[in-house]
């Protein structure tokens, strides 16, 4: 059986339903080796997937170039630019993702957009490059990544967007404005409207390891994902995936060996300076600063680590 895919017509080909989600494996979470890194790419890839998603902020390009070296096969790498208002610091993005991924055509880099909504006055420098460079040749597709419901709205109506990244889960954990069925509602309208739909968060950054099955089956079974970006950082979670993508049977050590222990946000409180840093850094209201110290909020935290390097001090850990 091999596995589902979707065809994105903009693109002129199709990609696998299941992706590789590169953000756990970089600095902001487990922090692979290059070579690690590279494994877990390489058992997606020779397993049949044929879509990655990565960032300028997650230091994964090194691993996805790695592990695709020598490959034959298409894959569809998507990427994005966190730099707002910032046309300059996006061009750089865009050269710094063409150099280091080694393809001088990007298939996709999107505004890192998160919580905030994709106005002029924060985005439109940013978007201006990223269409600039997309007129060039060396983007194919432009889009925004957003944990709003109303920045998924907002991209579903823009003219220049062509893919769409939205969080959704079977909890709605991580939605900063709205429900898990508003999120979908506006994820469909995106996808009527004829744009490449790839979900985030479909485990709530680990946060439903522990309902792993159930969760991946939800988020399998919206019709208005095309693809779903999986974190996965080690062979033996890809071929968990691979098999559960495909309705293969499951062999239970495969199983046990792959339940992960539950991730969490540790901040060190004797090293903290309270210096709310990484409380302004946070997409989802989920850190505070209490009696002069950083304190996390474990029902809003996802786990993305976006928080960690904004601390001076190097007291955020996920562990």
């Amino acid at each position: 059986m091999a596995l589902e895919t979707r065809y994105v017509p903009k693109l002129g080909r199709s990609v696998t339903r299941l992706g590789l989600g590169a953000l756990p494996m970089g600095p902001l979470q487990r922090g692979l080796t290059v070579e690690e890194g590279a494994r877990v790419v390489r058992a997606a890839v020779e397993g049949g997937v044929s879509f990655i998603d990565t960032a300028t902020a997650y230091g994964t390009y090194e691993h996805v170039a790695r592990g695709l070296f020598g490959w034959q096969g298409t894959v569809t790498v998507a990427t994005k630019t966190h730099a707002r208002a910032d046309g300059a610091a996006a061009r750089e993005h865009i050269e710094m993702a063409r150099r280091e991924l080694g393809r001088d055509v990007i298939d996709i880099m999107l505004c890192h957009c998160a919580r905030s909504l994709l106005t002029r006055e924060e985005w439109g420098p940013t978007l201006d490059a990223l269409l600039e460079a997309k007129a060039k040749g060396r983007i194919s597709l432009v889009g925004l990544s957003s944990h709003a419901v109303e920045g998924v709205r907002i991209a579903a109506r823009h003219p220049d967007i062509d893919v769409v990244h939205p969080l959704i889960n079977l909890t709605g954990m991580g939605i900063v404005d709205g429900t898990v069925d508003e999120m979908i509602a506006a994820t469909a309208e995106a996808h009527d409207a004829g744009k490449f739909v790839y979900g985030m968060k479909a485990l709530a950054g680990g946060n439903l390891v522990p309902r792993r099955e159930e969760a991946l089956q939800y988020a399998f079974g919206l019709d208005v994902l095309d693809t779903i970006a999986v974190g996965m950082v080690t062979p033996d979670e890809v071929e968990w995936n691979l098999r559960f993508a495909q309705s293969m049977a499951i062999p239970k050590e495969l199983s046990e060996r792959t339940a992960a222990h539950s991730k969490r946000l540790n901040i060190l409180t004797f090293v903290c300076q309270g210096c709310g840093k990484c409380v302004d850094a946070c997409e989802n209201a989920a850190l505070s600063v209490v009696e002069g110290k950083a304190v996390v909020d474990v029902e809003q935290c996802i786990l993305c680590g976006y928080c960690a390097p904004h601390c001076p001090m190097f007291a955020i850990r996920m562990v």
